[in-house]
């Protein structure tokens, strides 16, 4: 039965609460979280009391969920990033990642495959800038054969490759359009995502496009993958680098938001309607450590999207839909006593699921050391997997709501948001912030304040300027053999010698002519560079192609 004296109950009780803390009250020092929100320590329906509450998940404005029951139809997939050595190496992981139960949604097999350095700039494994960087840091590929070998024997239809290609975005998605044909296959059988993230050069000090290029290379993906593979989610809204490069979650949010306007802004140019493409867009989102933060920020995230898709003219509902991949933040693991770093890691994996994405990567402890031991690769997954089947989080759509707290912090961090991407907005929006430096600057102050709050120990992190211990923890990590370096360049020069050489001839010819009237704004690039891969030119021979005609600047 209602309390029909609720009001005068609580105002009693506050009165109480008041009077409980008279003593200590005056020494308490208020909190702020991450982005500076000023916290207090208890929070009541005074709080909320001017907020619309009266909503529910799967509907507008999905502030509580993309889907009406939460997970209850099927868990977030298990997402991890992977990748080493060469593509005979790789695959080996890819099958032990398959035997260990990492899976996505309906049991549909899921890979989140990086690239190393030199594959992720379009530079084939004989470069001289290549030396030593070989499959260190991601799996090298760059031919046809390379390809082939990823999607053997899988499942087209019902597995979903994640291309981690960096610039060489394009490329990528030409070879495996190209390697699904060859096993018989027209490009709609495929499933997975591009990066295509050319806008990221604001978080990363990293050489690419001139941002006006980037964004036609970015519309022209689009473009193809909308009339050739609908399945194919197009763009990767990188929030996580804005995280990593040291932006608040305020900020990660704000700029993120402005980055996805800018790619629907881009499409419509490009002659798309909204609906036809906006709605696989989506988003990689870092999860720091502050709880709750992120979990507000997560619900806000889908709020104001929804906002800004249906003010772009979407009238879908999945086209309204922030669907979010969490990558929980490398940032804010350490070196010192790396083992701590699981608890972190868990703690970021539940608030990602208390805030209802679509999928998770959770990193290994040892990541700030080096590229993650087979155990503890393992040990991140199995985290994920304790979190979906033993704690019972997934059992209830968002079922923070109505926290007093978490509604409030919802509020506030959606209010902060706006106030940033109106800013950005009246300044050109976020290719022009680019361009000036304004969205980098603006992160890189944040970073550097961070920073200085953890040396002067006013942002308390264990291990590092708490419960500091004096002995030196030794930790192995994995170590890549170099011979893989000497593989890949064998079988790269073994690959040229048996290909056409006059058709690969021909096929660069052409991609150049392509990419110069895509310059001029006219054409189509995609469908050549796919010729161009069925032709057996690598990844680096087109990268070559396209950094002569669009050039390539370092972002400063």
């Amino acid at each position: 039965m209602a309390n029909q004296d609720g009001g005068e109950n609580f105002r009693k009780a506050k009165e109480a609460w008041e009077k409980g803390r008279e003593r200590y009250a005056a020494k308490l020092k208020p909190g702020t979280n991450l982005s500076g929100i000023p916290i207090k320590t208890v929070y009541t329906k005074e709080d909320v009391e001017d907020l619309d509450l009266d909503t529910m998940p799967g509907v507008y404005p999905f502030t509580r969920g993309l889907y009406a029951d939460g997970y209850a139809l099927t868990p977030w997939m298990q997402q991890m990033v992977f990748g080493f050595g060469t593509c005979e190496e790789t695959r080996t992981k890819m099958e032990t990642l398959v035997e260990q139960g990492m899976e996505g949604y309906f049991g549909h097999k899921v890979f989140n495959v990086v690239y190393d350095i030199p594959a992720m700039y379009g530079i084939d494994a004989d470069h001289p800038e290549a030396e030593g960087n070989v499959g260190q840091c991601g799996v090298h590929l760059s031919t046809p054969d390379d390809y082939d070998e990823l999607i053997r024997g899988w499942e087209l239809e019902t597995t979903n490759f994640s291309l981690i290609t960096g610039e060489n975005c394009l490329p990528g998605l030409a070879h495996i359009v190209a390697a699904a044909e060859r096993r018989g296959k027209t490009p709609d059988a495929l499933r997975g995502n591009s990066m295509n993230w050319y806008p990221r050069t604001a978080v990363q000090d990293i050489p690419s496009w001139e941002p006006e290029h980037g964004y036609a290379l970015m519309a022209d993906l689009i473009k193809y993958c909308t009339r050739y593979i609908p399945p194919w989610n197009t763009t990767n809204i990188f929030m996580y680098g804005i995280s990593e490069a040291g932006a608040t979650p305020v900020q990660e949010l704000a700029y993120g938001l402005a980055w996805g306007k800018s790619v629907i802004d881009a499409g419509k140019e490009a002659g798309l309607e909204p609906d036809a493409f906006v709605g696989r867009l989506g988003f990689q989102v870092g999860v720091q450590s502050n709880f709750f933060e992120e979990i507000a920020k997560l619900r806000a995230l889908r709020k104001m999207w929804a906002k800004i898709t249906r003010d772009a003219g979407c009238t879908k509902s999945k086209c309204l839909h922030a669907r979010v991949h969490i990558h929980t933040s490398g940032n804010v693991l350490v070196a010192q006593q790396p083992l701590n770093n699981t608890a972190r890691i868990t703690m970021q994996i539940m608030a990602a699921v208390l805030g209802g994405v679509q999928s998770i990567h959770s990193c290994s402890y040892d990541e700030t050391i080096g590229i993650p031991t087979e155990l503890s690769h393992r040990t991140a997954l199995r985290s994920q997997q304790i979190m979906m089947w033993e704690s019972g989080i997934k059992d209830v759509a968002d079922p923070l709501a109505g926290s007093y707290y978490v509604e409030w912090l919802t509020d506030q961090i959606e209010q902060e948001a706006w106030k940033l991407f109106n800013e950005l907005e009246e300044r050109g929006g976020y290719m022009k912030g680019l361009k000036d430096g304004w969205v980098k600057q603006s992160i890189d102050n944040s970073a550097y304040m961070r920073k200085k709050a953890i040396k002067n120990g006013e942002l308390p992190v264990v291990g590092v300027n708490r419960y500091v211990t004096a002995e030196k923890e030794e930790h192995q990590p994995f170590r890549v053999d170099y011979e893989v370096e000497k593989k890949a360049i064998e079988r790269l020069r073994a690959f040229r010698n048996k290909r056409n050489a006059q058709e690969v001839e021909t096929s660069l010819g052409q991609l150049g002519e392509a990419c110069a009237k895509l310059k001029a704004g006219e054409g189509e690039l995609m469908p050549t560079l796919i010729d161009a891969a069925r032709k057996g030119v690598t990844n680096g021979e087109m990268m070559d192609v396209m950094r002569e005609a669009f050039g390539w600047v370092v972002m400063e």
